[in-house]
C-alpha cells in the first residue's frame, strides 16, 4: 500500500494543526494572565487595607498625644488589627520598619523613634504607589502643618 499524499497537502494539515495548537496555547496564557492579574489586584488591596489600618493607628495616636492622653486598649487592639494584617499582606521591607519602630519605644530617645517612624511612612508609600516624591521632610510638615516649626525641629535634630 502506497499513500499517494501531495506534499502541499500535508504542510497546509500541519499549518492547520499548528494554527489551532497556537491558539489554544495563547488563549491558556491569556487566562492565567488574567488569573494572575486578579490574584495580584486581591493581594494589593488587602495590603493597603493593611497599611490604612497602620496610618490610621499611628494618627490616631498623634491625637491623643496632642490631647496628652495615654494608649487605652482600643489603640492596642488596633494596633493589634493593623499588625495581623500586615504580617499577612505587608512587603518584607515595610515589616521589618514597623518592627524597628516598635522595638525602639522601649528606648527613651524620641527623636530615634521619631526617625523609625518616619521611615516606616515612607515605606509604606513607596510600596503602595511605587515611585514615590513624598520623603521625611513632607510627612513632618504634613504632621506639623508649619514651616518654620519643621525647620526649628530640623535645627533641634541637628543639635
Amino acid at each position: 500500500m502506497e499513500l499517494n499524499i501531495d506534499i502541499t497537502t500535508l504542510l497546509e494539515v500541519i499549518a492547520i494543526i499548528a494554527s489551532i495548537i497556537c491558539a489554544v496555547l495563547g488563549f491558556l496564557l491569556q487566562r492565567k494572565t488574567e488569573r494572575i492579574k486578579i490574584m495580584e489586584k486581591q493581594l494589593s488591596e488587602k495590603r493597603y487595607a493593611a497599611y490604612a489600618k497602620l496610618y490610621d493607628f499611628f494618627y490616631e495616636l498623634l491625637k491623643n498625644q496632642h490631647k496628652a492622653r495615654n494608649v487605652n486598649e482600643s489603640m492596642s487592639n488596633k494596633l493589634m488589627d493593623a499588625k495581623k494584617e500586615l504580617i499577612m499582606y505587608g512587603s518584607d521591607e515595610v515589616i521589618f520598619a514597623l518592627n524597628e519602630y516598635l522595638s525602639s519605644l522601649s528606648e527613651e530617645n524620641s527623636l530615634a523613634q521619631f526617625n523609625y517612624f518616619l521611615d516606616l511612612m515612607v515605606l509604606i508609600r513607596k510600596d503602595m504607589c511605587g515611585k514615590t516624591k513624598v520623603n521625611r521632610d513632607d510627612i513632618l510638615l504634613n504632621i506639623m502643618q508649619n514651616k518654620k516649626e519643621l525647620q526649628q525641629f530640623k535645627e533641634y535634630c541637628k543639635n
